[in-house]
């Protein structure tokens, strides 16, 4: 992956999503000093049925829109990071100040089958219950955080050599 001199390395953001098994699809997530599990596509209910879901390539593309709206918008955008039975894991992001923005990992026990899959990102705009995860934060430059979510998906579709 080749990174201009003006764009921060997405491990030095401190966020970047790792393949650890890729014909599985284990993930995990490094914000900060925090690590996590990282499940980008919902169990869709059926066995079989995950399979028809776009993948977590897609869920980051979501990530990625939800992102380029927040300076327009009233944040902070929720975006899910690991979709599971008994609660789903989230990452706050809010604007700060001057483009920076506060990117916070927590959990919320709304379960992925709560919602509708398809509305993850509507679904968590309302999280009362969230909890943040101690030392799982990062404030950084929205555009830095937009390029190290779009570096993640890049290596997430490239091709396996």
């Amino acid at each position: 992956m080749a990174i201009g001199s003006d764009v921060t390395p997405p491990w030095q953001v401190g966020l970047w999503v790792e393949v650890t098994d890729e014909a599985r699809g284990e993930l995990i997530l490094k914000l900060g000093t925090g690590r996590f599990d990282c499940i980008l596509v919902p169990d869709l209910g059926n066995f079989g049925e995950r399979s028809r879901h776009p993948g977590p390539a897609h869920t980051l593309d979501r990530w990625i829109a939800e992102l380029e709206r927040l300076p327009v918008g009233r944040g902070p955008a929720m975006l899910p990071f690991n979709f599971s039975d008994q609660c789903t894991g989230w990452l706050r992001v809010t604007p700060t100040h001057e483009g920076l923005v506060d990117v916070q990992a927590g959990w919320s026990s709304l379960g992925q089958y709560d919602f509708d899959a398809s509305e993850f990102l509507t679904a968590g705009r309302f999280l009362p219950d969230f909890r943040p995860v101690r030392n799982a934060r990062i404030e950084r430059p929205l555009v830095d955080v937009i390029a190290a979510v779009t570096a993640c998906r890049d290596e997430l579709v490239r091709p396996s050599r």
